[in-house]
């Protein structure tokens, strides 16, 4: 039976990839317009769906391996990734504030973050170390 802190993980995370997806179908239209308008990148409007689809196929991949197969490389690989989104949402702040983007976004990109990071965080909580594989000092058993 998996402990707790991995059902919470699990929730989280895929709370988190959910409201992701919902921020590229929301920001699609806008994304595709740009795209087209571009004659540089009118000819790549197959890197949309292409994106989408490696992006929720690492994320669905990472959750499984983290919460069903117990990984500890797939765990350090999500929270580098979730330090990532981190980042990239500081450096996205100035355009939040500047209204560059649409506050609907800005809300779900936040709330995207939010959930990630909650969702690692319960991954070194003393259940879920167990879960790992790990003793409560951290080394492993």
């Amino acid at each position: 039976m998996r402990p707790p802190a991995i059902l919470s993980f699990e929730r989280l995370y895929l709370a988190s990839l959910g409201l992701s997806v919902i921020g590229w179908a929301i920001s699609w239209p806008v994304l595709s317009a740009r795209m087209a308008a571009d004659p540089r990148t009118a000819g790549f409007g197959w890197l949309l769906p292409a994106g989408l689809a490696l992006s929720v196929a690492i994320s669905l991949a990472l959750w499984f391996f983290v919460a069903r197969r117990a990984s500890r490389i797939a765990r350090t690989i999500a929270v580098v990734l979730t330090a990532l989104s981190v980042l990239r949402l500081l450096l996205n702040l100035p355009a939040m504030l500047n209204g560059a983007m649409p506050p609907l976004a800005a809300i779900l990109s936040i709330a995207t973050v939010a959930l990630g990071v909650m969702a690692v965080m319960a991954l070194y909580r003393p259940d879920a170390r167990s879960w790992f594989g790990e003793d409560f000092e951290g080394d492993a058993a």
